[in-house]
């Protein structure tokens, strides 16, 4: 009795610990990073067809990512995404310590819960790299539910470790090698050592003839297969720093006040933030509206990862020069990583599309548009606009930015 009270209190201890890791991942990315979550959901597009399904499951680890597409696209509101970046690391905590104990049974488990930290730990690290996709965590957490349906019997584990490192590789990624190495724990048991050694070697080598094989059949190098066609950008350090990040959370919010206190606290790095800069202290009535033409001074220039094209074609869209707004947008959409579309890249397109009058191109983009999720209102709210022009004049946003637009001749900026 004196025994299950003690396994209970354990059991309820390690459930603590776990809820309390999320609580702190959670309230991490909300009040510390809540920039990165929302600047996720803008690099990416995840469409509602089955076409979009298709493609994702072309590719090696494609079930994993078109999960992780799933999830990024709640992160357009911090606190969704927030609750699901705690809820994933810990998810990998509690199944990490779970297969630990199946594994070794003989250590404490007071000393195998730190040791299943340190997965999560790393994810949460990594997950704070723009470059490390949410496809990651979502394949590692795949992948220690995979294991947790391995037979207790060695023979049958063995046959459904070979069937995972198969089937699981084309569903995950390389990180199903997680299989090969859990297969190390029948070390521990009165198995011949050596043969238990070689068999997962040989899974190892089963994993590697799948990915040069696959290397084949898909547009990706060996390099790529090896390391995870969407575990991270395949050009790094084209999204932006996280000062670049930081500033364009804040001016999508509008919040010039914050911006100008972030300015005050360290002056910014990035071209790109300095005219945001700008941009604030027209709206605080500090600088005037010629002041704030003035200072675009070669904004080609700022035009240096997918986060400043972004920051720049707001700030054009702001001012309401809609083609430099829509070059900007345009090359934000071309940086994207791994290939990727983004929906609030779309939207902008929509609106540039639909002042300048080409609106064949705006129904274009709306027809992306409604098939998603959270961008599909609003894109029928455009598409009456687009199919009837004639009431864009009476849009208190759109029908003055295209009178100016029809009245105005272009600006160049050098």
């Amino acid at each position: 009795m004196n025994m299950q009270k003690e396994g209970k209190m354990k059991n309820k201890l390690q459930i603590a610990l776990t809820a309390l890791f999320g609580v702190s991942a959670f309230c991490f990315w909300l009040f510390v990073r809540p920039a990165l979550i929302v600047e996720r959901e803008a690099l990416q597009l995840f469409l509602w067809n089955s076409d979009y399904f298709a493609g994702r499951l072309a590719v090696p680890g494609g079930f994993a990512r078109y999960i992780g597409d799933f999830l990024v696209q709640y992160f357009m509101f911090e606190t969704t995404g927030a609750a699901i970046l705690a809820v994933v690391l810990s998810a990998v905590l509690w199944l990490f310590w779970i297969l630990l104990r199946r594994s070794i049974p003989s250590v404490s488990e007071k000393i195998l819960f730190p040791i299943s930290l340190l997965p999560a730990i790393v994810l949460w690290y990594l997950m704070c790299d723009m470059d490390t996709s949410m496809t990651l965590p979502v394949a590692v957490l795949l992948t220690l539910l995979l294991m947790l349906l391995l037979s207790k019997n060695k023979n049958a584990s063995l046959l459904g470790s070979l069937f995972l490192m198969l089937i699981g590789y084309w569903l995950v990624g390389p990180v199903i090698l997680l299989v090969a190495v859990y297969h190390l724990r029948w070390l521990h048991q009165p198995f011949n050592k050596v043969l238990v050694a070689m068999e997962s070697v040989a899974m190892a080598l089963l994993l590697a003839v799948c990915m040069f094989v696959s290397s084949y059949f898909v547009p990706y190098s060996l390099e790529n297969l090896v390391k995870g066609i969407d575990y991270r950008s395949i050009q790094c350090d084209k999204i932006g720093t996280l000062e670049m990040i930081e500033y364009d959370y804040l001016q999508r919010k509008l919040a010039w006040d914050k911006v100008l206190e972030k300015a005050n606290r360290e002056e910014p790095k990035a071209k790109a933030c300095q005219h945001i800069i700008y941009l604030a202290k027209f709206y605080k009535n500090q600088i005037s509206p010629e002041e704030l033409k003035s200072s675009l001074y070669q904004p080609y220039k700022a035009l240096t990862s997918a986060t400043s094209a972004m920051m720049m074609s707001d700030l054009f869209f702001h001012m309401g020069f809609v083609n430099f707004s829509q070059r900007a947008i345009f090359e934000a959409m071309e940086s994207a990583s791994n290939f990727n579309k983004s929906g609030r890249a779309l939207c902008r397109l929509t609106e540039t599309a639909m002042i300048t009058g080409q609106y064949e191109v705006a129904l274009k983009y709306i027809s992306i548009l409604e098939e998603t999720l959270f961008y599909r209102r609003w894109a029928q709210m455009m598409k009456e606009l687009v199919m009837h022009p004639e009431t864009i004049k009476d849009h208190p946003k759109y029908g003055p930015m295209q009178q100016i637009y029809k009245e105005t001749d272009d600006e160049l900026f050098i």
